[in-house]
Formats: C-alpha cells, sequence, structure tokens
C-alpha cells in the first residue's frame, strides 16, 4: 500500500475531511487536495511518510484520550 492509499484509508476509517488531515499534519488544506489526485493527474504530489507517521501518531493519541469521531 502507498502513503495515498494509507491517507485515503486512514480518512475513511476514522470519517476525516481534508480539512482535519491538514490541521493535524500542519499544511494547507489545497496540500491534502494534491495528495490525493491521482498519481496521473496534473498537480498530483506524493504524501511524505512523516505526514502519514503523524497523522497515525495523532488519531492514535485522540483514540486513547476517547476523542475519536
Amino acid at each position: 500500500m502507498n502513503n495515498r492509499e494509507r491517507l485515503i484509508e486512514l480518512i475513511a476509517d476514522h470519517k476525516l475531511d481534508r480539512r482535519d488531515v491538514a490541521e493535524m499534519v500542519k499544511v494547507k488544506p489545497r496540500m491534502v487536495d494534491h495528495w490525493l489526485l491521482p498519481n496521473e493527474a496534473a498537480g498530483h504530489e506524493e504524501v511524505p511518510e512523516m505526514a502519514i507517521e503523524l497523522l497515525e501518531l495523532k488519531l492514535r493519541d485522540r483514540a486513547r484520550s476517547g476523542n475519536e469521531s
């Protein structure tokens, strides 16, 4: 599974929107839009590994503290 697929899975599993993801990994919402574009699309950017790791850590912490949506 590549990072784009993992991001899509995290968004679905945790019922996140693009704004949520952007806030959690400290990027502009437009960057998340570029990450989610198909690989062949103009404007597509690879999802950095650190963004996936940070998102997973924050979601794990949120679940532990009982703030899971």
